[in-house]
């Protein structure tokens, strides 16, 4: 005597809907056994354009050199010198303008 707990299915749809697909696999399995064994298929990944140029990106990325000695050597000539100068404001409108830029009220 087998005895089913159908209140599981009710209280949990997605445990009821795994067990009709398991029933579903076994019964095509039985079904395929007298059948001769179909072609083995591998495994197939599609990437959309977005994907693609993603991948690209972060590809050139780590391609590029992590620093860019001469553009540093040309800021600390600059720095020893007293010729370099820090605008704070012009530093503060960048910062409020990607700010902008990034909560999407500025275009």
């Amino acid at each position: 005597m087998e005895i089913k707990n159908t209140l599981i299915k009710l209280a949990d749809p997605y445990r009821a809907k795994a067990e009709q697909n398991a029933e579903t696999v076994r019964a095509q399995r039985g079904a395929a056994e007298g059948a001769a064994p179909a072609a083995a298929q591998g495994d197939r990944v599609s990437l959309s354009s977005e994907a693609r140029l993603a991948t690209a990106a972060l590809s050139a990325a780590q391609s590029a050199p992590d620093i860019r000695r001469q553009k540093i050597e040309n800021v600390k000539e600059r720095i020893e010198s007293g010729e370099y100068t820090i605008d704070p404001k012009n530093i503060a409108g960048k910062l409020l303008r990607d700010d902008s830029l990034l909560a999407g009220t500025l275009k």
